[in-house]
């Protein structure tokens, strides 16, 4: 992401999205960017020949590990694990990328290159666009004032297309935590270099289903081992409670979504409702008795207490360095995920630990080959 630059006419430059391109495209700020094919390939540092020799390899792994299980032949739990990861990255596309997969020695698998087949790979230098028009100007004519000018936090073109919702939220928050703990991530100045991939944008009910769907089989991969021949019944019962856990964590997250449509569309007519029966004005009466509720002692005491709270809990819904309003993270939405997410990553690292422990205790056939004569005699 961020292929396109803009350098504007007082020095300003940062990277552009798809729809912040066609809003200076349609407001006549740059004419629209038509790039030929082979100048697309000429920044590719992934040819066809590499390609194709990557889809060959994870193609004969997949027979390999067919074979292996029709012939009756021990497949290890590290096989199940790239099986899965191989399926993660073959059956959900882009969309999934933010919720399942996050390696990047899988971006190449048998669907997603073909998909990206045509995509430029490890491409350094981004297209400059050069205008005669200054941000200011830009944001004039946009309707945003000098006082909301500095609002943004991506890049001054925030209002085109930024729209966090509450994964975006948590995300940022999560990365928030990592830069506490001295992680970088990018420049961290603003505007930023570059677009990351955790700038996810909003998924519709059909595409998480989708997700939803797609990442079930996956995780389906590693209950093919639920009578595995451990060396330990211990790691039997643990592979089998992470294999759990990863499907629970996995349908827990529709729930979440759901739960949280449910939330927003009660609030909103809770909010219509007062709005139509109740006035906002009250009577002398009931103001003169809240000013000597408030005049008491324990009542000062009761509010200092819950206003220190409330200021302790607002560093945890949104622990942004500048306080941006937008990633404030509702509690009832930050705590179940990051429960969600610490039992997903315990039972990750167990099945990576697993897949390593196995190792030290293999049966014979695990170092048989599949006798392909017996597929086709032929051969043999």
């Amino acid at each position: 992401m961020g292929g396109f630059r803009l350098r504007t006419k007082n020095g300003d430059e940062f990277p552009l999205d798809a729809k912040q391109i066609y809003y200076l495209t349609t407001k006549g700020y740059i004419k629209q960017p038509i790039y030929r094919p082979r100048l697309i390939d000429d920044k590719n540092k992934v040819d066809v020949l590499l390609r194709t020799i990557i889809l060959c390899q994870i193609s004969w792994f997949l027979i390999s590990v067919i074979g292996r299980w029709v012939q009756r032949l021990f497949v290890t739990t590290a096989e199940l694990t790239t099986v899965s990861f191989i399926l993660c990255r073959s059956v959900t596309s882009e969309i999934t990328k933010a919720f399942i997969c996050k390696a990047d020695f899988l971006q190449h698998s048998t669907v997603t290159a073909g998909f990206w087949w045509h995509k430029p790979a490890d491409v350094v230098m981004a297209e400059i666009i050069k205008i005669d028009v200054d941000t200011d100007t830009i944001l004039n004519k946009a309707g945003i004032g000098p006082e909301e000018r500095d609002e943004w936090r991506m890049t001054p073109l925030d209002f085109v297309s930024r729209k966090e919702w509450w994964w975006s939220r948590v995300w940022w928050n999560f990365l928030n935590i990592l830069r506490k703990m001295h992680f970088k991530f990018g420049s961290g100045g603003r505007p930023t270099d570059r677009l990351a991939d955790s700038c996810q944008h909003p998924l519709g009910r059909r595409e998480l289903y989708m997700v939803i769907l797609m990442s079930t089989v996956c995780f389906s991969v590693f209950f093919t081992a639920w009578k595995h021949d451990f060396p330990t019944w211990y790691e039997l019962m643990l592979w089998r409670a992470a294999s759990i856990a990863l499907m629970v964590m996995l349908y827990m997250l529709m729930v979440i979504y759901e739960i949280l449509r449910a939330v927003d569309r009660v609030q909103q007519r809770t909010e219509q409702w007062r709005q139509r029966h109740f006035s906002t004005h009250q009577s002398p009466r009931s103001d003169t008795q809240h000013s000597r509720l408030r005049n008491t002692k324990y009542y000062r005491r009761i509010a200092e207490i819950f206003t220190r709270i409330d200021k302790a809990l607002n560093c945890v819904r949104n622990n942004s360095p500048d306080g941006d309003k937008d990633l404030s993270v509702p509690l009832r939405v930050l705590a179940p995920v990051y429960v969600m997410g610490f039992f997903y990553c315990a039972s990750r690292t167990y099945i990576m630990i697993a897949d390593i422990l196995e190792l030290r205790s293999l049966p014979p056939s695990a170092y048989a080959t599949v006798k392909w004569e017996n597929f086709w005699p032929h051969l043999g």
